[in-house]
């Protein structure tokens, strides 16, 4: 714990200006690098490279994907399913995986309704200040939009639990990595509402978690582009990050992930996404997080906190 909280307050430094500038300027060098080695078909330092990646402003973030989706471009069997649902990952920034049964959906449902909710979105991010409060208290502030249950309360859940568990979750996250040495870092549930207040997760984002991860997105309610549906724009993994994106993204380009109460989606958070601040009605959703490169957010979001439940999820499912 004690060498978390000492990552997390490095992390806190190097963010300041200074520092910041002293970081991007050896990524520059370094991503010059690792561009010189691809282009000759030459092996870049794996510890070198995670290294970078854990300070940087996003370029080696979609330098890491792009190689990905040439990896998988080149190596898919498209006469496999899961693999067709990788090529659409990696090409459009999401894919439908499955849906749920529906008793499966009513029993988390009544679960979450049945805990406290932190009025935050980050519940254990000390940037964003919460406190714990029933569920009912929370729909009814007008002020809130949305609420979040921790990590502990989110495993909790004997379905969610479950789909943590999933060897077809744990094989797709390893396939669009490339790796076998992945893990769940976060594990969070959100509930949303409408609210007098519009939240910053509804301009369009990215999700800095780390240069290799992958998201889960649960959908326990139904969703539209009228009613909570998640925006996305596709293929926008492979892009740098564009400070004035917001001058000229607009519905057109933007997709909507449209869907009834139990669905999973794969998701590359990399992507320029957003929430959608047209809701009609309080929806939930999960979040499973996982990554094979060290995670900025674990740290930020204080996810050590639960190392122990997130211990239990990974060690089970790599002895497999």
């Amino acid at each position: 714990m004690k060498i978390d909280l000492l990552i997390r307050k490095i992390i806190k430094i190097s963010e300041t200006k200074i520092i910041k500038l002293f970081f991007i300027f050896f990524e520059s060098i370094f991503l010059w690098h690792c561009n010189r080695a691809n282009r000759k078909g030459k092996k870049i330092n794996d510890k070198l490279f995670k290294f970078f990646a854990f300070f940087s402003d996003g370029r080696l973030y979609t330098f890491h994907r792009r190689q990905l989706h040439e990896f998988s471009n080149n190596n898919l069997d498209m006469d496999s399913e899961i693999d067709k649902k990788i090529y659409q990952l990696t090409n459009r920034s999401y894919a439908k995986l499955l849906d749920l049964n529906s008793e499966d959906v009513k029993s988390a449902i009544e679960y979450f309704y049945n805990q406290k909710i932190y009025d935050s979105h980050l519940p254990t991010n000390t940037d964003f200040p919460s406190k714990l409060i029933g569920v009912k208290d929370f729909l009814n502030n007008e002020d809130s939009n949305i609420g979040s249950f921790n990590i502990q309360s989110s495993l909790n859940s004997s379905v969610v639990k479950k789909i943590c568990r999933m060897k077809l979750i744990w094989d797709f996250a390893k396939k669009y990595l490339n790796t076998k040495n992945v893990k769940i870092f976060s594990v969070d549930t959100m509930l949303k509402k409408r609210s007098s207040t519009e939240h910053y997760v509804t301009n369009l984002h990215k999700d800095p978690d780390s240069a290799a991860c992958l998201v889960f997105f649960i959908y326990w309610t139904e969703v539209s582009r009228l009613n909570g549906a998640t925006r996305i724009v596709p293929g926008n993994h492979l892009f740098l990050p564009d400070r004035n994106v917001h001058h000229y993204i607009g519905d057109p380009i933007v997709e909507y992930l449209e869907c009834k109460g139990g669905t999973v989606f794969a998701l590359d958070t990399w992507a320029l996404h957003a929430g959608n601040p047209k809701i009609t009605s309080p929806g939930i959703a999960t979040q499973i997080r996982f990554t094979s490169m060290p995670s900025v957010t674990y740290y930020l979001d204080q996810n050590y906190l639960f190392k122990d439940n997130l211990d239990e999820i990974n060690y089970i499912n790599n002895e497999k």
